[in-house]
């Protein structure tokens, strides 16, 4: 029996330039512009740009949850406290 973590692909960002880098594959895999992603997502071309280049400094997680929700993505927090105990 798969499990839910073989079944989607965990892309792990622990800064915002890793988050940007994240947003920019997950565009890129659903073939969409970045003027595309900012109209679906309700923010400016020059707004993906920018944290996708990991130069958006204090994003507002109301804008990056618009923007993992047009491109049919979520978030998920981790615990890593939890996973460093059990190592």
């Amino acid at each position: 029996m798969s499990t839910y973590a073989d079944m989607v692909d965990v892309i792990t960002a622990r800064t915002l330039p890793q988050l940007g880098l994240t947003i920019r594959r997950l565009r890129d895999r659903r073939g969409l512009s970045q003027a595309e992603l900012a109209e679906r997502a309700g923010v400016s071309r020059q707004w993906v740009i920018a944290v996708e280049q990991g130069q958006k400094k204090g994003l507002e997680v109301g804008l990056i949850m618009r923007v993992l929700d047009a491109l049919d993505a979520s978030l998920t927090v981790r615990d890593d406290l939890d996973a460093d105990a059990e190592r």
